[in-house]
């Protein structure tokens, strides 16, 4: 089942780069990467955050930030307003892990 949902959001990652998204991977190596690392950064939400409350949003931001943080050289401090694009990279592949919770 981790491999399905994986391979589902490194789909969505891969048809993000060809839909112009400049942040999502160009490679299938690097998009099972991402989405990976997603669905851990995810799942791991409310245990690295007890003492906010859980919303989709909340969980999308958090998502966001670990992606730019993980995947950008430098990390998060370097993103600047590429932020935007994994915001919506992020909402692309919620829309898949929330289906699948």
């Amino acid at each position: 089942m981790i491999l399905a949902l994986e391979t589902e959001m490194a789909k969505k990652i891969l048809w993000a780069w060809h839909d112009g998204c400049p942040v999502a991977a160009s490679s299938e190596k690097r998009a099972f990467e991402m989405a990976s690392y997603a669905r851990r950064r995810w799942n791991s939400y409310e245990r690295r955050n007890k003492t906010r409350s859980s919303t989709m949003e909340g969980q999308i931001n958090d998502l966001a930030k670990g992606l730019a943080g993980t995947f950008t050289e430098g990390g998060l401090p370097m993103v600047g307003p590429l932020i935007v694009d994994y915001k919506w990279l992020s909402e692309q592949i919620s829309l898949i892990l929330h289906n699948r919770s």
